[in-house]
């Protein structure tokens, strides 16, 4: 799922929005400066890449408050975040927008939204205390490497990892998943491109932003190209070959259904037994890891 972010910027007691050009899409619409993040981007990253490039701002940065999937008619879905940012270096200006103001946030509403805003526009601008306005941080403390010597070795050799620190919680546990994860993930029947194209489809379709972040690093060592990672995303298959079709398929069937029947069947065109068997096995590793992820908040490292 294609993610956009959008930056909520107070000064005084006015918030900065931003009106798009006549040209664009949604046109002469209001909306939070922001846009698309980009494969092998962090939502903060594309956060800070944004603002330096349509308000000339400089390591933009803060705390996420809300997050939410919205879908424009004859469009995929996409999934929307957005930041308060307190902390930049420079002055907004101006670069790309019809034009930019600061208004009151009791005043938001009387402004002509792009109708993705409007869900964190409705409580924002009332000032309503909900989830929106609390900072998501994990609350699970995670293992010092200096108390851990298996944890430490991992980290001696690919350095510092939240998802390890973790599970380092339940140190059997980790002993147990490295192993395993590379028992499915390495060498096998099924070529490595097709396992990270279904891992990243799983992802996607789960908004793990902490798998997403790993795995577009590896996909690429896999020879997947940015482009082919923007089109899992946005759930564009045609470019891929009938068997990467069939993966990405069944990948992101089975993790929305938690059956693939018919995504599985097509399977039988392109793989044998065995493969099928590792694909199945690499998709249960992206639903696990993405979970463990998501219902623990982890983000990705730096």
């Amino acid at each position: 799922m294609l993610q956009v972010v959008a930056a909520i910027i107070e000064r005084e007691g006015r918030v900065l929005i931003c009106r798009r050009m006549p040209r664009q899409a949604h046109p002469l619409k209001w909306e939070f400066p922001g846009g698309k993040v980009e494969p092998g981007e962090t939502p903060a990253q594309a956060l800070a890449r944004e603002l330096e490039e349509e308000l000339g701002i400089r390591g933009a940065s803060g705390d996420e408050i809300e997050r939410y999937p919205f879908e424009y008619p004859g469009r995929p879905p996409i999934l929307l975040i957005f930041f308060r940012v307190d902390r930049f270096e420079g002055e907004p200006r101006n670069r790309i927008f019809q034009e930019m103001r600061w208004e009151p946030r009791e005043k938001l509403r009387e402004f002509d939204f792009v109708e993705g805003d409007l869900k964190f526009l409705g409580g924002f601008s009332e000032g309503r205390p909900a989830s929106i306005l609390v900072p998501m941080a994990t609350p699970i403390q995670m293992a010092d490497p200096a108390g851990n010597e298996f944890l430490a070795s991992l980290e001696a050799k690919g350095g510092v990892n939240r998802f390890f620190r973790t599970m380092a919680n339940r140190p059997e546990v980790l002993k147990s998943f490295v192993p395993l994860y590379g028992a499915v993930m390495g060498r096998g029947s099924v070529d490595r491109r097709v396992k990270e194209l279904a891992y990243l489809a799983c992802s996607y379709a789960n908004q793990c932003a902490y798998c997403t972040a790993h795995h577009v690093a590896s996909g690429k060592r896999a020879g997947i190209s940015p482009e082919e990672m923007q089109a899992i995303q946005e759930e564009r298959d045609e470019g891929f070959s009938a068997p990467e079709r069939a993966a990405i398929r069944y990948a992101r069937e089975l993790t929305r259904t938690a059956d693939a029947a018919a995504a599985r069947d097509a399977l039988f065109e392109h793989f044998n037994h065995e493969q099928i068997v590792e694909l199945t096995l690499v998709v249960a590793m992206a639903n696990f890891t993405n979970r463990f992820n998501n219902g623990l908040m982890l983000q990705p490292e730096g």
